[in-house]
């Protein structure tokens, strides 16, 4: 089915049933493991009761409702089939959510505030929903990092933004009932184009980062949005450290909602620097990267995407048949859909 037939199906409430579907991480391969997913069903059971005084919402928050045994095997997997880490887990990413207000990303309007230079400043947002799936009907997330002008990125409104997508993703994740997201970020140029939707970046130039004027002005620790996520994810000074606190969340409170990443058409730098905060981002080897391009040092060609996206669902740019991400219109197109969605409430229905 296409990407368009599914996401019309969500906004409809006709969301995929979890069990009709088996994700590829709902087996329990030995007695061990099917172990220690009853220690964790029973202590999750148990926490979740005691967090409803602290976080009140938690009856209400998709995030550990729409999928609840995907959701555990989830953080079993990436805790090596440990239940009290998994537990202790799954307790700090609920007292996140809390602190981080993630329920408010579900309200109309919310994505367009959050990827405007005008109401989010220096957000210079670049990936977002490409709205396709692969052949397995898992959701794709699509990325054009040429459009993020580093002059000009505000460290914690960026952020913000960030997880703002990838808390839709992990939403559709679960609702789709298919396993986790692939995350197809093209490093290369983008045909000259400034960016219009969020970024400021594009015109396939370089930016100097030195220039920000908030990391100038210590934006990274003193515009964090409380005392406890700066102690978490430290001060977000530099472009590198954005990137370490982005992973950090990814890992810590999304895991297993992306566990393919392929970087398209990147330079040597990229590919250098890569090396050096790789192992900040795969949580115990739970993400596969892999290089594709023109050159000899990547590991395949563009097209090795086809294995996976069908012609219709890869974008033109990408070697497909689908339609042109344009520019950063892509950006313009998910926007659309995530306002649609919040319209619609389909999230909260029986959650």
């Amino acid at each position: 089915a296409s990407g368009s037939t599914f996401m019309g199906g969500l906004l409809k409430g006709k969301r995929p049933s979890s069990q009709s579907v088996k994700q590829p991480e709902q087996d329990l391969a030995s007695p061990a493991q099917q172990t220690a997913m009853k220690e964790l069903e029973e202590g999750w059971r148990r926490k979740e009761e005691e967090l409803r005084e602290e976080y009140p919402d938690i009856g209400k928050d998709p995030f550990f409702h729409i999928d609840r045994p995907s959701l555990l095997r989830r953080y079993l997997s990436v805790t090596g089939f440990d239940a009290k880490e998994a537990l202790s887990r799954l307790v700090e990413t609920a007292r996140w959510r809390r602190d981080w207000d993630v329920l408010s990303y579900y309200e109309p309007g919310v994505g367009s505030q959050l990827f405007s230079e005008a109401s989010n400043p220096g957000a210079e947002m670049y990936f977002a929903d490409s709205l396709h799936l692969d052949r397995e009907g898992r959701p794709i997330l699509a990325g054009r990092v040429q459009f993020c002008n580093s002059e000009n990125m505000h460290p914690w409104n960026h952020l913000r933004a960030g997880v703002f997508v990838f808390e839709l993703l992990a939403t559709k994740v679960a609702q789709l009932g298919r396993g986790p997201a692939t995350y197809i970020l093209d490093i290369g140029p983008v045909g000259g184009q400034a960016g219009k939707v969020s970024g400021t970046g594009g015109l396939d130039r370089d930016y100097d980062e030195s220039k920000n004027p908030y990391y100038k002005a210590g934006a990274g620790s003193k515009e964090a949005p409380s005392a406890e996520m700066l102690e978490e994810l430290g001060s977000l000074d530099n472009g590198f450290a954005v990137l370490k606190a982005a992973i950090r969340v990814l890992n810590r409170h999304y895991p297993g909602v992306i566990t393919r990443v392929y970087y398209l058409n990147s330079d040597m730098v990229f590919w250098g620097a890569f090396k050096i905060f790789s192992r900040w981002i795969a949580d115990r080897g739970s993400i596969d990267f892999q290089f594709l391009g023109e050159a000899g040092w990547r590991e395949d060609p563009v097209s090795k995407l086809l294995e996976t996206v069908a012609p219709e669902e890869l974008f033109e740019e990408w070697g497909g048949s689908g339609p042109r991400l344009d520019g950063d219109e892509f950006l313009s197109r998910a926007l659309k859909q995530y306002e649609a969605e919040a319209k619609e409430g389909i999230v909260f229905q029986g959650a």
